[in-house]
């Protein structure tokens, strides 16, 4: 069974049983979720706006 097969058997799911699926998921990666830092966010977002000024310009109008 590929991912998308487990997606759409998931989505089949009664809410209760999804809910178990959501606990096991959390348990396999600690639970844990990741941010971007504040400074990463900055770096990410100059090299976004540099790399398409004529984009943003236009978007801002």
């Amino acid at each position: 069974m590929n991912a998308a097969e487990v997606i759409e058997h998931f989505k089949h799911l009664p809410r209760e049983e999804q809910a178990k699926v959501v606990d096991f998921i959390r348990q396999q990666d600690g639970g844990e979720i990741a941010f971007a830092s504040d400074n990463q966010v900055q770096a990410i977002s100059e090299k976004v706006f540099s790399q398409h000024p004529e984009l943003f310009r236009k978007l801002s109008q």
